[in-house]
């Protein structure tokens, strides 16, 4: 036998399912509807893995078992199960209790509740966080894996005593030929271009402040050229 209702309190929607079950196998119904609640979640969430429960027993010995959220914030419960007893009934129906008895097999017993309340506010809110998926941005993406190949980049050539100057992080944005005038007021050497095409390929270009001459080359073999200019100059 059971009551579902929806209610509101103040600013908080609730809904509650009522569960009258014989006391033996009170605790057998609760484990169910602890399944049939964490799959309901489940079934419609794309991450369902952010839905789990717990167990936990309150401070007049009554056991239960909260749902809950993996919010971006922390984990909060949506909803809570808890196996009331016969208590609420008693309270209820004082005196007499024979108007509460109900049929277990031969016997007559008086049921216990098994109580399911659910925060449909914070519920709704667990979906709609559940079902929001930023869309990667192809650029910024892109922007991203050339930054990580130039920090790479950076990495190598200076721990082989290369003086590298991090172009990379400028953030005035100007064209390439002004770009290449100050670094060559600078004296910068080599500027390495690194493009779309390097994430392909490997492939970058290579100027030379001296010839002014621009070549490609395979980022692989930048290290071993920059070396080997570097110490020819220093033999000259």
């Amino acid at each position: 036998m059971n009551q579902t209702t929806i209610t509101l309190e103040g600013e908080r929607t609730t809904s509650l399912l009522a569960w009258f079950s014989p006391p033996r196998t009170a605790g057998q119904w609760l484990d169910y509807w602890l399944r049939q609640r964490l799959q309901w979640w489940r079934k419609f969430a794309v991450g369902p893995s952010n839905f789990s429960s717990s167990d936990f027993q309150d401070e007049e010995g009554r056991k239960g078992f909260n749902l809950h959220y993996r919010f971006p914030w922390g984990t909060e419960t949506i909803e809570t199960l808890t196996n009331l007893g016969d208590t609420e009934l008693l309270q209820m129906y004082p005196g007499d209790n024979s108007q509460l008895l109900g049929r277990d097999g031969r016997k007559s017993v008086i049921p216990h509740v098994l109580s399911m309340s659910g925060n449909l506010d914070r519920g709704v809110l667990a979906y709609l966080f559940d079902s929001l998926h930023l869309a990667d941005n192809p650029l910024t993406k892109k922007k991203n894996s050339q930054r990580k190949v130039c920090q790479g980049l950076f990495n190598e050539l200076s721990e082989n005593r290369i003086s590298v100057w991090p172009g990379y992080l400028e953030t005035t944005q100007v064209s390439l030929e002004q770009l290449y005038t100050k670094y060559d007021e600078m004296s910068i050497l080599f500027t390495i271009l690194i493009t779309d095409a390097t994430l392909e390929n490997g492939v970058v270009q290579l100027r030379s402040r001296d010839t002014t001459m621009k070549e490609m080359m395979h980022i692989s073999r930048l290290k071993d050229f920059l070396t080997k200019y570097v110490t020819s100059a220093k033999n000259m």
